[in-house]
């Protein structure tokens, strides 16, 4: 029986890291239009569900995420400076500058979600359950991507000037999120370690609504006459 029910969660962790991958997968074969970048962490989480070591298991998990961001991110990156190269030599600066709303919206989607997941997956116990922590981190990765806007795009809509306070709001919103979701991990009491986790989407709404919201609104405007990479 105890068999069963370690065999049942590793499925269940494997099937919600793959959930979790799924979008990133979609985003990197939007760009590459090829198969084989995702071989290596399908085959990752194929070895998490037969190692019988949890540890080992909840390793090539997390190994398997981080693979599968490396190549949505990379591959986004890459599409992003080709788009921002062509742009700007055909009819300079253009809205966003090739920074995908639609990836972006759905990295911050899927991460609110797993963040909920792993909240709500550590509700008993004095320790926090290492399928909760992977679930909910990895979602605080994916928002916080997802939030992230570039310099470039900042100062083209809101200002060179503007867009040195919004950096600001940026790394000082990150660290704080990231700082109470931790402060947490020291308390027994699984009410705290839920209190603290919730806190943490504080400073990644005020994210949304300082950086985002302006941005949104900016993009009914015309760009700014700036160069973005002087």
């Amino acid at each position: 029986m105890h068999l069963y029910r370690r065999d049942a969660r590793r499925l269940l962790a494997a099937a919600i890291f793959l959930a979790l991958e799924v979008p990133l997968a979609v985003i990197a074969y939007r760009v590459t239009h090829r198969l084989r970048p995702f071989l290596v962490p399908a085959a990752l989480i194929v070895a998490a569900v037969v190692v019988r070591d949890p540890a080992w298991g909840a390793l090539l998990l997390l190994a398997s995420l981080f693979t599968m961001f490396g190549q949505a991110i990379g591959a986004r990156v890459r599409k992003t400076v080709a788009e921002e190269r062509r742009q700007l030599a055909a009819q300079g600066p253009s809205p966003w500058l090739g920074q995908s709303r639609r990836s972006s919206l759905t990295l911050i989607a899927v991460g609110v979600v797993a963040m909920l997941a792993g909240i709500g997956g550590d509700t008993s116990g004095p320790t926090s359950d290492w399928i909760a922590i992977l679930v909910y981190y990895s979602g605080s990765i994916m928002l916080g991507i997802g939030l992230f806007r570039r310099h470039t795009v900042l100062v083209l809509y809101l200002g060179r000037r503007r867009a040195r306070w919004l950096e600001v709001i940026q790394v000082s919103t990150a660290f704080v999120a990231y700082g109470l979701a931790t402060a947490g991990e020291f308390s027994p009491d699984p009410g705290r370690r839920m209190a603290f986790r919730l806190l943490s989407f504080i400073p990644f709404g005020l994210h949304f609504l300082f950086v985002w919201i302006p941005l949104m609104k900016a993009q009914e405007r015309p760009v700014l006459a700036e160069t973005p990479f002087a």
